[in-house]
């Protein structure tokens, strides 16, 4: 009797265990049928970013003279001016934006404080890029005119309209928005003038980050389900139930995803725009959907 109670108790020990086999194979198998369906994702969207343009640099003939004495340049008077001349060929007048205007002064005094006149600031990295997010503009298209030497307000206008690449961001209908900025002191061996003009097209959150709030969700989720079936436990399992799709390739080609998403997420974790590499790496994601 009491052998016969301890079969029936090893019998149903069995069965439960077989049970619970049971419970935890076909858990793991919806769970992969699950990871399985995750697997392909749709190409990322290529998008749009802010735009950028620096032409050459303006050197004004005559810079050995020295600009001492001469008229004190209102950044108005010099805005006036080329809105006279865009007036001419039927542009719109440029709206001055006092964020534009305090970037452009920033810029001016960096160029005059390290006696460096380019578009490119090694010593602050304080750019046409940098600077309109410092001041808190946005935009879709910005540029930048720099000009040396000039004596007046019309002097410097001369000087970039018969410049094609200056006198195109003078004149162009698309742009809308202006600030201007002149400085004057010792460049170099010279005494002079420096004057910086910004345009721009203004640009919601979404334009100058180059992704909205929902597409950086998309990316968060998209690399959290790639590192999902990555996990070692996941891929073991579904390498013995779906040989054939969990191939060394397969997971070759999910760790190069996952390198090239968290390299993208990161730039938008910190609310930072994307960058031209950046979309070279969503190219390259796209590219391991084939």
């Amino acid at each position: 009797m009491i052998r016969k109670i301890k079969l029936k108790k090893r019998k149903n020990k069995r069965k439960k265990i077989l049970a619970i086999c049971l419970i935890i194979f076909f858990s793991f198998n919806i769970y992969s049928v699950k990871i399985k369906s995750l697997s392909k994702p749709s190409p990322l969207p290529i998008p749009h970013l802010a735009q950028i343009y620096l032409p050459d640099l303006l050197i004004i003939p005559g810079l050995e003279t020295s600009v001492l004495g001469a008229q004190i340049i209102d950044p108005m008077d010099f805005i006036y001016y080329i809105n006279t001349e865009r007036s001419k060929v039927g542009s719109s007048k440029l709206r001055v934006n006092e964020k534009l205007m305090k970037a452009a002064q920033m810029r001016a005094e960096t160029i005059l404080k390290y006696q460096n006149f380019s578009h490119l600031d090694p010593y602050e990295n304080l750019v046409l890029a940098t600077v309109l997010p410092k001041v808190g503009y946005l935009f879709t298209y910005a540029t930048e005119n720099i000009g040396m030497g000039g004596v007046s307000a019309e002097d410097f206008v001369g000087g970039f309209m018969h410049s094609t690449m200056h006198k195109e961001n003078l004149l162009s209908p698309t742009l809308s928005d202006t600030g201007a900025a002149v400085v004057t002191g010792p460049y170099k061996q010279y005494y002079v003038n420096i004057i910086v003009q910004l345009f721009a097209i203004p640009g919601g959150k979404d334009e100058y980050l180059g992704y909205s709030k929902k597409e950086k969700e998309k990316y968060k989720k998209l690399l959290a389900d790639i590192g999902f079936q990555l996990h070692p436990i996941n891929w073991t399992i579904n390498s013995v139930l779906y040989p054939e799709d969990y191939s060394l390739l397969r997971k070759n080609k999910l760790e190069k995803q996952k390198r090239l998403l968290t390299e993208i997420y990161r730039q938008m974790k910190d609310d930072q725009p994307l960058t031209y590499q950046n979309v070279a790496m969503i190219m390259e994601f796209n590219k391991t959907m084939n």
